[in-house]
């Protein structure tokens, strides 16, 4: 147990080394060759300070909630085209050669270049940042759930059919358990650019979330609310990334 809480601290040392560095540098160093500095390159004690206000006042909360939000509805949809899609893709190679031109000339296409369309299509709001996260999330997960079936190797094919297996219990015995780590690094792979293309969705078209937050700092003339806002985005996206490594252990203890 100690060595657990012991690895588990110290993985945050570089981080916490590197906090201490901003903090000396655009608290102590920087300050006395730019005295309004402060304005430009806030120090981590100024973020803190504006994270514990908005904390207080419920702010916070509403944005992230609502950032969050997006990317769960998004990146649900998501999941649920691509899944059962990349395993019929897999599945079937005829259907799969079709289906690949029509991804690999869509896949190529940057997220932010459908950010117009939504707009258009959906106005500003949140369908059009799910509209954009589904966009970005539904090919990694796609591409990695036609690798994982495509990748399960043809000795375990026969075995299973040797032994009387019928094609469903092929699929769902072999084919199925022996893509899933495939799948689970595809479904970690799409969440993060789910949480990528929210905030430069949210920056164009929205009126809430922590992408907004970061714009509305630019007009507040607050840097330390923008610091503030991609600080909570990049600790909620290892709390989700961690959350899924911790899925993959509790479905795949043979993978761990």
């Amino acid at each position: 147990m100690e060595k657990k809480l012991f690895r588990f601290s110290s993985s945050f040392a570089l981080l916490v080394a590197v906090i201490v560095v901003w903090e000396l540098v655009a608290g102590t160093i920087y300050p006395k060759y730019n005295p309004v500095s402060v304005n430009i390159f806030p120090p981590p004690t100024a973020v803190v300070k504006i994270f514990w206000e908005m904390l207080r006042s419920g702010e916070l909360i509403t944005h992230a909630l609502a950032s969050i939000s997006r990317v769960a509805v998004g990146f649900t949809i998501a999941t649920v085209i691509a899944i059962p899609l990349g395993l019929s893709m897999g599945a079937w190679p005829l259907w799969g050669e079709q289906m690949r031109v029509v991804v690999e000339v869509l896949r190529p296409i940057p997220p932010f270049a459908w950010i117009p369309f939504g707009l258009l299509w959906f106005g500003v709001g949140p369908e059009q940042t799910v509209f954009v996260i589904v966009i970005s999330s539904v090919f990694p997960i796609l591409m990695n759930t036609v690798a994982g079936v495509e990748q399960v190797e043809p000795v375990l094919k026969r075995s299973a059919l040797s032994l009387g297996a019928n094609k469903f219990r092929l699929f769902v015995n072999v084919v199925l358990p022996r893509a899933l780590p495939q799948i689970i690094v595809g479904l970690r792979i799409g969440l993060g650019f789910a949480w990528m293309v929210l905030v430069a969705s949210e920056l164009i078209g929205s009126t809430a979330g922590l992408g907004y937050l970061i714009l509305d700092s630019r007009n507040l003339g607050l840097p330390s609310l923008a610091f503030m806002g991609m600080f909570v985005i990049g600790v909620i996206g290892y709390l989700l990334d961690a959350g899924m490594r911790w899925l993959e252990r509790i479905l795949l203890p043979w993978n761990a």
